[in-house]
């Protein structure tokens, strides 16, 4: 079974560096496809954490980081881009701060089961949502072929859950 409280306390452990990756995206915006500093930010991050990162994965400014085994496959889809002359209005700094930071849980929850992994927790870096769509390209080249559930938070005015599949919705 799963202790819930391990992954909060990976992440309340995390917090202070957490916050740093949000605000450094934030006083750093790029723009779609351009989000060089963000990508090598987010990826060194994952890294210090014991991600195998997979830079320049598919796109210049995407990647992907792993940790686990055989088993499920959780996603965890990472915005970064900023919008033309307004930064991260749209919040995508604390898009890529929530995907990391429950990434972070996750593999503290799936490394207390022990040494043999029971699923793997995948962090997919995904570049310019705001003006293009990076994660059309990524989907046709097969970045979520291995993936069994994929999951993102997105800032906004209220609290709520909107789901959506792609397994059933056109791109």
């Amino acid at each position: 079974m799963v202790n819930y409280q391990l992954a909060e306390d990976a992440i309340d452990a995390r917090a202070q560096s957490l916050q740093q990756l949000g605000r450094f995206l934030w006083e750093n915006p790029e723009l779609g496809f351009e989000e060089v500093k963000a990508h090598d930010y987010l990826a060194h991050y994952l890294e210090s954490q014991g991600f195998h990162v997979s830079r320049h994965y598919i796109l210049p400014t995407a990647f992907r980081a792993e940790w686990g085994g055989p088993g499920p496959v959780v996603a965890l889809l990472c915005e970064y881009d900023a919008l033309p002359n307004m930064g991260h209005a749209c919040g995508h700094n604390l898009i890529a701060e929530a995907s990391v930071a429950a990434a972070v849980g996750v593999k503290a929850a799936l490394d207390a089961l022990g040494p043999t992994k029971h699923g793997k927790v995948v962090v997919l870096g995904t570049p310019a949502e705001e003006t293009g769509s990076g994660k059309q390209p990524m989907i046709e080249a097969g970045a979520l072929r291995d993936v069994d559930a994929a999951l993102m938070a997105h800032t906004g005015s209220r609290n709520g859950l909107r789901f959506r599949s792609i397994a059933v919705s056109k791109l």
